[in-house]
C-alpha cells in the first residue's frame, strides 16, 4: 500500500473532534500529504430544511442556511486554534446524511485515507443513534483509521 497522499478528516464538531484533526496532522506531515475536514450536516427528518428562521432584527434564513453559518464557523474556529501548520489543509461543510455523505465524497474524489473519531458508544445509545464510524469503515474504498474520542463532558 502506498503512503496516504489525500487525507479525509469527517468531524462531528464535538470536543474530541480537535484531537482527531490534530492526530490526522501529525500522520500527514511526513507524507507531505494533504488534509481535508468535513462536516455532514444532517437535516432533521421531521423539518423540513427550507424552514425559515428568523428573531428580531434578523433577515429570514433557512434552517439550512443557519446552519451550514453555524457549522462554518464552528469548523473555521476549530481549525484556526491549531495553529500554524507544514500541511495543506482545507476544509468544508457538506449537507447530507453523514456516512453516506462521507463515502460518496471520499470515493468521488479519490481519497485514500480517512481518519475520523469514535465515541464508542454501546447498547441502546448505539442502536439509536447509529454508528457513523462503523458504517464508513464497512463500506469504504480506503483505508479508515478510527480514533476513540471522550465524550463531551456536559
Amino acid at each position: 500500500m502506498a503512503a496516504p497522499s489525500r487525507i479525509l478528516v469527517p468531524v462531528d464538531l464535538s470536543e474530541g473532534s480537535r484531537s482527531v484533526v490534530d492526530y490526522a496532522l501529525h500522520l500527514a506531515s511526513p507524507f507531505n500529504a494533504s488534509v481535508e475536514v468535513v462536516h455532514a450536516w444532517e437535516p432533521p427528518q421531521y423539518v423540513a430544511p427550507d424552514l425559515l428562521v428568523a428573531a428580531p432584527g434578523w433577515n429570514s434564513l433557512s434552517l439550512e442556511q443557519v446552519a451550514m453559518e453555524t457549522a462554518n464557523k464552528e469548523l473555521g474556529n476549530l481549525l484556526q486554534q491549531m495553529g500554524p501548520r507544514e500541511v495543506p489543509l482545507k476544509h468544508r461543510v457538506l449537507v447530507g446524511e453523514a456516512a453516506s455523505t462521507i463515502l460518496e465524497l471520499a470515493e468521488k474524489e479519490g481519497y485514500n485515507l480517512i481518519i475520523m473519531g469514535t465515541h464508542g458508544r454501546r447498547g441502546l445509545p448505539r442502536l439509536l443513534l447509529g454508528s457513523v464510524a462503523q458504517k464508513v469503515v464497512s463500506r469504504a474504498p480506503c483505508p479508515v483509521l478510527t480514533l476513540h474520542v471522550a465524550p463531551d463532558k456536559k
